[in-house]
């Protein structure tokens, strides 16, 4: 007999996803009344953010990230008198759409958030549709790739938790600083002193060098939240700042430091270009 499209359908998105294939039939249909709950539970045991903060009894992942104070610290230091209103925002990275939806309560007149986590991608879109997300969207694909694309500036780029994920940090600060005059930065960098098992490596672009310390790591598995190459290359804290400065945010103010981050140094910044106010 025949097999049904949605059998098809339901394993090619499971193998695009690196998900194991169900035992027995592919669940196709829901038999529940419609809810929240029921798309949420397509990726059951797969998300970090707790929806409740938003979602009153929905169930989902750990992390408070619907009142992480980093979207609302992206506005005090680069909009206006706390607000971003009537900004467009480019967000690299969104995860599950947490600070997405905080930037577009905070007045962004758009939110482009940009995923190449397709599992991460299709939790966005979950999120976007319960909470009813007017001014934002979300693209599956490489944000690298898209900013070198061109064609598109924005008043402010977010850049949360993605920097410490690139194989190359620097193409990806130089591409931030040629797509907008301002930018939010929370990341990791390398201290020898937390940082053991690291491989050196020297880079240079644009007539800028810097170390880039390297570490393996497998961009596979339903839990897996970091970038989609086998590599992580972390620069250590001043380089990075340098690194803005020379290609063009040449403003930049550290808001945070946390140099005991439980997974490595980490610190918040804000950089902007002279003159953007």
């Amino acid at each position: 007999m025949k097999r049904p499209w949605y059998a098809h359908s339901v394993e090619t998105v499971r193998r695009r996803l690196g998900q194991a294939p169900p035992r027995g039939p592919a669940p196709a249909f829901e038999l529940r009344a419609p809810s929240v709950q029921n798309a949420v539970d397509l990726f059951e045991g797969q998300w970090a953010t707790d929806l409740s903060d938003v979602l009153p009894g929905i169930e989902a992942g750990p992390h408070r990230m619907f009142t992480d104070h980093r979207p609302r610290q992206a506005a005090e230091r680069l909009g206006t008198a706390g607000r971003i209103d009537g900004l467009s925002v480019l967000e690299l990275g969104p995860l599950e759409g947490a600070h997405t939806w905080q930037l577009e309560q905070l007045g962004a007149a758009e939110v482009l958030g940009v995923e190449a986590n397709a599992t991460a991608f299709l939790k966005c879109l979950v999120v976007k549709e319960a909470l009813g997300s007017a001014r934002s969207r979300f693209m599956l694909g490489d944000f690298s790739e898209f900013l070198r694309g061109g064609g598109r500036r924005f008043d402010l780029i977010f850049a949360s938790g993605v920097l410490y994920h690139m194989a190359d940090p620097l193409d990806l600060v130089a591409l931030i600083c040629a797509a907008s005059d301002r930018c939010f930065v929370w990341t990791h960098y390398y201290d020898p002193a937390r940082c053991p098992d690291r491989t050196p490596h020297a880079a240079s672009l644009g007539g800028y060098e810097a170390v880039y310390h390297r570490r393996p790591y497998d961009p596979k598995g339903g839990r897996f939240w970091g970038g989609n190459r086998d590599i992580a290359s972390w620069m250590d804290r001043d380089a990075i700042l340098g690194a803005f400065r020379h290609f063009g945010l040449d403003r930049v103010e550290v808001i945070e430091e946390a140099p005991d981050h439980v997974n490595g140094p980490a610190f918040t910044f804000v950089a902007r270009r002279t003159g953007a106010g």
